[in-house]
């Protein structure tokens, strides 16, 4: 029941990441905002990414169930902010409240893992608790489809509430953290832990990914990449980045990221598969709806629909990499496997045309998503391999979450360039005489009310298939570049790692049947029985 909560917690996450993505041209319009799109579209992903480490830190000064009870009712404050919002800056202040708690929910989830199952059962517990990844995948847009064409935007945000008093009331009734470790950062008080908080890392942080998210959300879009401002944006996050590690390095292990995290060779390198892996994943996530809605013709609804082919296999090539670990102990095998078969369909996924057959795409799909569901959780089991303390597991989790959800949040617009620039060149190839801006601005959905020309209506579908070519060409590239990351993890098994931790803690198993009665004949029955159960 407890990790029925935690997977629910991570479905809020989750489900506010993608059900938005159908949802922003009707908000856009309703709040007359076209000019703040970028804001609406990346407030969410600036806080979610920022504070990945900064609710590691939480994690390890206080007590895991209240922090992500906190972090929970954060996220539904949030979350009431964008669906009772009157203007769109009530709801930019909203979505960057839900993205605060849906950070604290995700390293919750990963780490208090570590406190309701041995090493090696971990693996099947934590590919429970991420599995909602995959479902929220496909639920996502379908669901915002329904509430955007059926009800109104507002229910994308409205219906977070439901589901999280559900996930309150498990994690208040059922969790009960009866190991915690006492450490002597939740011993201090309240004004002494809340002193020993990294402000300067936090400010720091957050300087960086707001400017790089700008940047990359408006270059080559509201603003040409050579203009003062983009660069500006730029050069100011290269800058806050240098001046926060330098912050990290002078802290030491009051930072906000201890340095020596990033010396420890899993944690680093698959930190780096997280960031590579995530980025593919969400340019996947984002612009595989566009070929449907933009190339085939599909509504929003179905584009979701079609999408699950993906997602589905997705959650269950997460189970069952998770249960493949819990019973043999290795994971590397497991994640090298997943990366091979997502390398073979992006690969085929690059082959992706106006006149591809339901059975091919479906089929590239099928493979994509099983390949992305076997690796997307062994770097955080690798992380509970070699981590040795819980307050380590936490704050490594939000090392590698940080650089996981950076790679997705910078995914989008690398994405975007590649479907403008796309359009750019082949709108005046495909569709002679048509604007080009006109098109960008109505939108996916919009193709057919552009124009009355078949012939136009098919030169624009054509260009949209060029450009989501591009993206899924960028995607192959950098899944290709995960499997040597994912290699330098280190390469261990987790059943051995675990009976040396309990050998070097001086738990044995208990000794043969025949040698107990031997040395307790003398003893009394309840002694015998009490002697057999430690």
């Amino acid at each position: 029941m407890t990790l029925l909560g935690l997977a629910f917690g991570t479905f809020l996450m989750a489900l506010d990441t993608t059900i938005i993505t159908v949802a922003v041209p009707e908000i856009t319009t309703e709040f007359n905002a076209l000019s703040q799109v970028g804001w609406i579209g990346s407030a969410y992903l600036i806080t979610l990414t920022a504070f990945q480490p900064i609710a590691g830190s939480t994690y390890k000064s206080f007590d895991p169930k209240i922090s992500f009870l906190v972090y929970m009712a954060i996220f539904e404050v949030g979350s009431v902010l964008c669906a009772a919002a009157p203007i769109s800056e009530v709801f930019i202040l909203g979505r960057a409240i839900a993205g605060i708690g849906a950070a604290g929910l995700l390293q919750g989830a990963l780490g208090i893992v570590t406190y309701l199952s041995p090493l090696e059962k971990r693996p099947i517990a934590m590919a429970s608790v991420i599995s909602v990844f995959g479902i929220s995948c496909s639920m996502g847009p379908v669901l915002g489809g329904v509430f955007v064409d059926r009800v109104t935007w507002r229910w994308c945000f409205w219906v977070n509430l439901p589901i999280g008093l559900v996930a309150f009331l498990l994690v208040v009734s059922f969790m009960h953290l009866k190991q915690i470790s006492a450490i002597p950062e939740r011993e201090r008080s309240l004004l002494n832990k809340l002193r020993k908080v990294d402000t300067i890392g936090i400010t720091l942080l957050l300087g960086f990914v707001a400017c790089l998210c700008i940047a990359l959300e408006q270059g080559g879009n509201t603003y040409p990449w050579k203009s003062a401002r983009i660069i500006g944006l730029l050069v100011g996050a290269i800058l806050l980045k240098a001046c926060f590690w330098v912050s990290q390095w002078w802290l030491g292990e009051n930072a906000l990221i201890p340095v020596r995290f990033l010396k420890q060779r899993t944690v680093a390198f698959g930190s780096l598969f997280l960031f590579l892996d995530n980025m593919s994943n969400y340019l996947k996530l984002y612009y595989i709806p566009f070929y449907f809605q933009a190339v085939v013709g599909t509504t929003a609804i179905r584009s979701g629909v079609n999408y699950i082919s993906l997602a589905t296999p997705q959650f269950f090539a997460l189970l069952l990499s998770g249960v493949l670990v819990t019973k043999y102990g290795h994971y590397m095998p497991v994640i090298m496997i997943g990366q091979v078969l997502c390398v073979v369909g992006t690969g085929l996924l690059t082959r992706l045309d106006m006149g591809t057959p339901t059975a091919e795409w479906a089929t590239f799909m099928v493979l994509t998503g099983i390949g992305l569901g076997m690796g997307i959780n062994a770097p955080h089991i690798a992380i509970q391999a070699v981590m040795d303390t819980d307050t380590d597991v936490f704050l490594a989790n939000g090392v590698a979450t940080f650089f996981s959800q950076l790679g997705g949040t910078i995914a989008i617009p690398i994405g975007n360039a590649f479907i403008l620039n796309a359009l750019n060149k082949y709108i005046p190839i495909y569709a002679e005489g048509l604007d080009t801006r006109t098109i960008v601005h109505a939108g996916p959905l919009a193709i057919k009310h552009l124009t009355q020309s078949p012939d136009a209506i098919h030169g624009i579908r054509r260009a949209y298939s060029e450009g989501i070519r591009y993206v899924l060409i960028f995607a192959l590239a950098v899944v290709c570049v995960s499997i040597p990351a994912a290699a330098g993890m280190q390469w261990l098994n987790i059943k051995r790692v675990a009976e040396a931790r309990e050998q070097a803690q001086g738990i044995k198993p208990p000794a043969p049947q025949s040698s107990m009665v031997n040395v307790s004949g003398d003893l009394k029955e309840s002694e015998r029985s009490e002697l057999e159960k430690q």
